[in-house]
């Protein structure tokens, strides 16, 4: 009996044992856990120490490239007509063009097109009735030349004397800055500039220092077209000279930056 109370002893110790080393083990492995969260947390707030800036840079440059279309539309009853008289018109416009000094690789026609002309005839005189027939009465011929003119000056009498020359309609006028990304280059250092300024000044309002630049983004606006559109009803009129501002076109560039603090 004595010797069954003395193993029943040593089972118990060898069970209390295996607990406190099982109780040990899992104290260790969530000891590791939670630092490792820890040091997760600590990360993650070291990301979240950032400072946001958003700046725009803006410079203004005079277009020095006009873009204009032409276009010459010809009705006639017979399609040959049609086409005969529009290419001579057409091929006047280009011609007084030249003449301008306007180079030939800056002249593009760019639409061209040939279509029937239907009117409706009513079968009565009820204006209350609808039958009727189709009837072909003539053909349209239709061609658009954009030209490109880099004399902005003549911008005024180059549309006088296109429409003189035979051109219906312009279209589409559009001053460009060619060289724009050199302005673009100061926009954005401008914007930088700003940027970095009002950066460090926040910083040390805030009692923080500026770390590195985390991340970098910009968008550009350059509004450069101006739409124009004239109808000339009747060929061969004397035409007034329209007067065409260059003005200046705006660039501006936004830089969004994000800086680490610390």
């Amino acid at each position: 009996m004595v010797k069954e109370l003395k193993n029943c002893g040593i089972l118990y110790k060898i069970i209390g044992i295996v607990f406190i080393v099982f109780i040990l083990v899992l104290i260790g492995y969530y000891s590791a856990a939670t630092t490792e969260k820890l040091k997760q947390a600590d990360y993650i707030g070291r990301d979240n120490n950032v400072i946001t800036i958003s700046k725009k840079g803006t410079v203004y440059a005079t277009p020095n490239l006009v873009k204009i279309s032409f276009s010459v539309i010809t009705e006639e009853k017979k399609v040959g007509d049609a086409l005969k008289g529009n290419s001579e018109k057409s091929n006047a416009v280009i011609e007084f063009l030249k003449e301008q000094g306007v180079s030939e690789t800056d002249i593009k026609t760019t639409y061209f097109n040939v279509s029937p002309l239907y009117e409706w005839h009513k079968d009565s005189l009820d204006i209350y009735s609808s039958s009727g027939t189709r009837v072909l009465v003539g053909y349209e011929a239709n061609q658009t030349i954009e030209v490109k003119i880099r004399d902005v000056e003549k911008v005024s009498s180059l549309i006088e004397g296109a429409v003189s020359a035979g051109a219906n309609e312009v279209n589409n006028l559009s001053f460009i800055v060619e060289n724009e990304e050199a302005f673009k280059t100061q926009a954005r250092t401008k914007a930088i500039i700003d940027a970095k300024a009002e950066a460090s000044q926040t910083a040390q309002t805030l009692g923080v220092k500026l770390g590195n630049i985390i991340s970098f983004t910009e968008s550009t606006y350059i509004p450069y077209d101006y739409s124009l559109k004239s109808s000339v009803a009747g060929m061969g009129e004397s035409v007034a000279s329209p007067s065409v501002a260059l003005g200046e076109n705006k660039i501006e560039v936004t830089v969004n930056i994000v800086f680490e603090i610390k």
